[in-house]
């Protein structure tokens, strides 16, 4: 079994330990100011509704998009057979198994899709068919109907749930036993739960953001939801080493060449996020059907076209030209504030994806919605926080780890 130097070295700093207890109270707070906001500040109780659903629907996103992104970076190291990245794999554990309990904030929008039949939220969700104005929705309804969606959610929720408990059982065995055979247990599974991961992030997007607007789709959604989510992920592990080290920990087992590769990630998906949104737009734009550019309408207009067309600045020429150049790369406050600036953009990019279907451009409604994304992350820290309460931060008992704590990028 492979050892680092200290037990001590390897566990959350204490001054954290107890934290998520605050994360939590302060997440409720937040959600619930969220919606007063929302009932108090919007035209009608309808409007409030709708904006305070929306705002829900683009924060729940946000949060579990990190464990979305954590998930595949697990199964891809096992598939790839990577040893670079053994000792900063069970942080990405660790926030992978955030997503059976922040899967559990989706019960209320599951709740309202199964038992309100109105369009607060997604407009096929009709008690009947006729109620539908769009026949394009209406021929969907097969597929998009209240039943059907809540049961392809909780299917979603749970293999994804099945797949990280099964993987961080595993690299917690293995740190008691040394057993290189988990190892092979885990490379085993890879590439067929690589598909299986593929497949339901996709219908996960197309559900749950696609079908707001169910007359229109695009068949690399689930891309974009995939490549947003990597970004904020190696966002979070970023800031989240930096800090760590900062309190005293993992003072050997992330250098800077672990760094200069998370950087180099973070830059890789910056440049995927640009062209998978490009593309998307690209495609549309240039067919100019009116039925298939109405998503794009939506947030060109009514106050939303600063928040799209600032994306194009802060999601990609500001993380592009400050990533581009390795010395930033390899250099800590550098690195540190372009992944912050990424957990910020991140948020922007959710909001944008659902937001402008909840209606025109609103400072109190973008004051409510900011409440809630604040609440809805500070929830996801208190799961993170209260998973790693018990775990060493690094898998002492993988058999690459030796490779990781001797690790160096090339010189070219």
């Amino acid at each position: 079994m492979t050892t680092t130097n200290s037990s001590d070295n390897l566990k959350l700093p204490e001054a954290w330990a107890g934290k998520y207890l605050l994360c939590f109270t302060l997440g409720v707070v937040l959600i619930a100011a969220s919606g007063l906001v929302f009932f108090v500040g919007a035209p009608s109780k309808s409007d409030g509704l709708r904006f305070g659903m929306h705002s829900y629907l683009a924060n729940f996103i946000y949060a579990i998009s990190f464990g979305i992104g954590a998930m595949f970076f697990v199964l891809v190291s096992f598939l790839t057979r990577a040893g670079w990245s053994a000792s900063i794999r069970r942080l990405a554990e660790l926030i992978s198994m955030t997503i059976p309990w922040v899967a559990c904030l989706f019960a209320p929008i599951l709740l309202v899709v199964a038992f309100s039949k109105g369009s607060a939220l997604y407009e096929w969700n009709f008690a009947n068919v006729e109620d539908i104005k769009e026949s394009i929705v209406q021929a969907k309804v097969g597929y998009l109907n209240g039943p059907f969606f809540v049961t392809r959610a909780v299917i979603c929720l749970g293999i994804w749930s099945l797949i990280v408990a099964y993987y961080y059982r595993l690299s917690r065995k293995q740190d008691e036993t040394g057993d290189v055979g988990l190892t092979l247990d885990r490379q085993k599974w890879s590439a067929v739960l690589m598909m299986i991961f593929a497949l339901t992030v996709s219908m996960a997007a197309f559900d749950w953001i696609m079908s707001i607007d169910a007359d229109w789709f695009s068949t690399i959604f689930g891309v974009y939801l995939f490549s947003a989510s990597m970004f904020g992920f190696f966002a979070l592990m970023i800031v989240s080493f930096m800090l760590l080290q900062r309190n005293g920990k993992l003072k050997d087992e992330v250098n800077i060449e672990h760094y200069h590769d998370m950087g180099k990630f973070l830059f890789g998906f910056t440049m995927f996020w640009s062209y998978i949104a490009f593309s998307q737009f690209l495609l549309y734009w240039y067919g100019n059907i009116p039925e298939e550019t109405a998503w794009f309408r939506v947030r060109i207009n009514d106050g939303w076209q600063y928040l799209s067309y600032g994306l194009i600045i802060v999601h990609f020429a500001i993380p592009f030209l400050g990533l581009l150049s390795r010395h930033v790369r390899r250099h800590r406050t550098g690195l540190f504030f372009f992944a912050c600036w990424a957990l910020v953009v991140h948020w922007l990019d959710m909001t944008f994806l659902v937001m402008p279907n909840a209606g025109p451009f609103s400072m109190g409604m973008m004051f409510g919605h900011l409440l809630g994304g604040i609440g809805m992350f500070s929830l996801f820290i208190g799961f993170l926080l209260l998973r790693a309460s018990d775990a060493p931060l690094v898998a002492t008992g993988d058999p690459r780890l030796h490779e990781a704590l001797s690790y160096a990028n090339p010189l070219l």
